[in-house]
């Protein structure tokens, strides 16, 4: 026999009616802010996680009460979080605030949640299977690897069964699973899961697609690696790399262009400053011009419209407060069991 799968249980049952959500409240900060949909709930308020890691992948059975589930760009910009979360309501249902409206998710539906981009959701109570896949390894197997956020496939689809019955029996055969075992399942759940995404498995763009996240994989390397030249561009990534300027355009065309990237990239990495209790000393015009901006007032202009904060006001907060869940012992355990599953999150990249 080999080494079995990773394996996280939590659960609120076994705390006191007051601690119970905001334990629980306070392990899914790592990736989410969750709220009580009606303060009246707390007493009664129960959630259960149970999952097991397959390799470069998670999947986590989640059952709790009706609640608010929220992401913002200045909690995307501080994890870094990466990665794909693919939902099946086993009971339950989701309303989901979008730009293009609201949406629902029902119960037997699977949907995609995109943790690069913010959410907004509301839950009812539910059980359901969520499937965590790092962007580098589902990206380059379906169409427009950046617009699936709260993309829906109704349950009555047939891939959407074939995918359910999968993530089902992946859930139920995992406790007798090795590591190895475990590392084996995560190409077939991939194909499977591009499948279901794309509609139809001979629309995949193959090839094509894994060059062009290849490519995109390289320049955001090149660009974090230089974010603090200001002469990073997009002119000269376009030379590094001899790539046209309307080639450079559409590669990163999800974000409005790479000049917009620089400068989101440049904003995230002055905010991890600010909120930085060693630098807390440290001069904002100091932190802007590391970065790469040229002025302290453009950097403030740019700060705020991308955070709806001002520089000292994250900072302000930053001294005083953390992202629920920040720099906690993740080997904890105690009544609630273990928060194993927090570190999967935070290192599937």
């Amino acid at each position: 026999m080999g080494e079995a799968l990773p394996h996280s249980y939590f659960s609120t049952d076994q705390l006191g009616r007051e601690e119970k959500f905001p334990v629980w409240r306070d392990s899914v900060s790592v990736i989410y802010q969750a709220d009580l949909a009606s303060p009246g709930d707390v007493g009664g308020f129960h959630a259960l996680t149970d999952g097991y890691l397959f390799g470069g992948m998670s999947q986590i059975r989640c059952k709790a009460s009706q609640q608010h589930f929220k992401r913002d760009q200045m909690r995307i910009d501080r994890d870094g979080i990466d990665h794909y979360m693919i939902q099946l309501f086993m009971r339950g249902r989701c309303h989901a605030r979008t730009l293009r409206g609201d949406a629902v998710i029902e119960q037997g539906d699977i949907c995609v949640f995109d943790n690069a981009q913010t959410l907004d959701t509301t839950n009812e109570d539910f059980d359901l299977l969520a499937l965590f896949v790092p962007r580098s390894l589902l990206a380059p197997h379906i169409k427009d690897p950046d617009r699936r956020h709260y993309q829906c496939v109704r349950g009555g689809d047939p891939f959407a069964r074939l995918l359910r019955t999968h993530m089902l029996e992946l859930q139920k055969q995992a406790p007798r699973m090795t590591l190895d075992q475990g590392g084996l399942a995560v190409a077939p759940t991939i194909a499977l899961l591009a499948a279901t995404l794309n509609g139809n498995p001979h629309e995949n763009e193959g090839g094509e697609q894994a060059i062009r996240m290849a490519i995109v994989t390289t320049l955001k390397r090149y660009i974090e690696e230089n974010i603090e030249d200001p002469a990073l561009s997009p002119e000269s990534v376009a030379e590094v790399f001899g790539i046209s300027r309307s080639r450079l355009y559409k590669l990163f065309q999800y974000y409005d262009g790479v000049a917009s990237y620089i400068r989101d990239r440049r904003l995230a990495h002055a905010l991890a400053m600010l909120t930085d209790p060693a630098q807390q000393q440290r001069k904002i015009i100091d932190i802007s011009l590391s970065v790469g901006f040229s002025s302290e007032s453009s950097f403030i202009r740019a700060f705020r419209r991308r955070y709806d904060f001002t520089p000292s006001e994250a900072r302000q907060a930053g001294a005083y407060s953390h992202l629920p869940g920040d720099d906690m012992d993740r080997s904890e355990t105690g009544l609630f069991g273990d928060r194993e599953w927090e570190r999967w999150i935070r290192s599937l990249q």
